[in-house]
């Protein structure tokens, strides 16, 4: 056996009984676990922002009740007119779930008239198969889950659905179908901007009345660097000592450069912990911070940014189109969308769509060889926070296509 056989043997045979698991890098920098993996009433209490939005929250749920139970004393015998839903929006991204979530939990111990009040999220009711919505499946899911929640025979107080994106395509059916099976019963919905705004569009154009039978709805405002930096600091933290590979310096670049996206925030911080960990590096620094946000097509949010707030032209419009059409499953804007609200050749469509696509602000999907472009998720909560309300200041209405049209 020659020198180098005999080596690779024994090299072998030592590293048989040595494996390789990988370790979260978190855990590496002495976190537990992945921090923002969930969040516990602790880091809430700490997070000094979310007491206004909290009693904001609460304020206008028991509103939507009295409200309704007040509507319901004056006409026993007749529903009709009766104000029954609320809708509470905010852009996505900016930790409305969990709001939500919290305001429930304390509704319930501190209100005895909201004490049967129900908490459910569309996103794990709704079926979508065959790239369509299984409108039938879903409410019959919605019907199963309240019914379970009646059972004990007191009427429900009130619903709380969370993500109504994903009812917006079926809305008046199943807005009908939960008023036959709990008709005495208000609903919250909870929507992102883009979803409540597609959803008051599409609905001008039915007969559900949605605007008189809602309680005016009430916006949560979106979360600004300094709140971003405060939610990073306190996950990213230990024996309030800010962890490696993290220092208040980065966080701050990381929170200012998020867009007011704390799901930009998290990816970045993420991919942070991870690049530092495989690379042996104990402290991040702003050019690794630069190169993640530009891997990650975060670094476009700025020229978004400018364009959704300075320009208002043939593609702000565009793009106020698509936000609305990436919700959800939708499967995104189509050429027809776009020459029946602009008035425009598809050939000018395309030209705009082309640029759209080269700055990577829309990603392009073909289903039943017919193109649809959808907004990237990095850019939502900047199109949220300002492209929509720019769109809903002109009181223009569109028509969108839905899916179940396509098919």
């Amino acid at each position: 056996m020659d020198k180098f056989e005999r080596l690779a043997r024994e090299a072998i045979n030592e590293s048989d009984s040595v494996s390789y698991t990988p370790q979260d890098p978190f855990v590496s920098f002495g976190f537990e676990s992945n921090p923002f993996l969930d969040v516990s009433l602790a880091d809430l209490e700490s997070e000094t922002f979310i007491e206004p939005r909290f009693k904001q929250v609460i304020r206008y749920i028991n509103k939507v009740h009295n409200s309704f139970t007040q509507s319901l004393e004056k006409k026993p015998n007749n529903n009709d007119g009766v104000i029954m839903d609320g809708v509470i929006f905010g852009s996505s991204h900016s930790g409305i779930s969990t709001l939500i979530s919290l305001a429930h939990r304390f509704i319930v111990k501190t209100s005895k008239k909201l004490r049967n009040t129900v908490i459910i999220d569309a996103k794990e009711l709704v079926e979508f198969t065959d790239q369509q919505y299984s409108i039938a499946k879903s409410i019959q899911n919605f019907r199963n889950i309240l019914a379970e929640s009646d059972s004990g025979g007191g009427s429900l107080s009130l619903i709380i659905i969370d993500h109504s994106d994903f009812i917006v395509e079926f809305f008046e059916d199943f807005r009908y179908a939960m008023e036959r099976d709990f008709q005495n019963t208000p609903i919250v919905f909870i929507f992102s901007h883009s979803g409540w705004t597609r959803l008051k569009n599409s609905m001008a154009y039915s007969n559900y009345d949605l605007i008189n039978h809602i309680v005016p709805s009430e916006r949560i405002n979106s979360l600004n660097d300094e709140e971003i930096l405060e939610i990073l600091v306190l996950k990213l933290s230990k024996n309030k000592q800010i962890q490696q590979p993290f220092s208040s310096e980065i966080l701050s670049y990381i929170a200012s450069k998020s867009s007011g996206s704390l799901i930009n925030a998290i990816k970045i911080c993420s991919r942070v912990c991870e690049d530092c960990y495989y690379n042996g590096l104990d402290i991040a620094s702003k050019s690794l911070v630069n190169d993640i946000i530009s891997f990650l097509g975060i670094n476009l949010n700025k020229d978004f940014y400018n364009l959704v707030t300075l320009n208002d032209n043939t593609q702000t419009f565009i793009l106020a189109l698509t936000s609305m059409k990436s919700i959800a499953y939708d499967h995104g804007i189509t050429y027809d969308d776009i020459i029946n609200n602009l008035g425009i050749q598809k050939t000018s469509a395309s030209h705009h769509l082309k640029q759209l696509q080269e700055k990577r602000y829309l990603l392009k999907k073909t289903v039943s060889r017919k193109a649809h472009y959808r907004l990237r998720e990095e850019l939502k909560t900047a199109a949220d926070t300002h492209l929509i309300t720019r769109f809903e200041q002109k009181e223009t209405h569109v028509m969108l296509e839905n899916i179940v049209d396509l098919i």
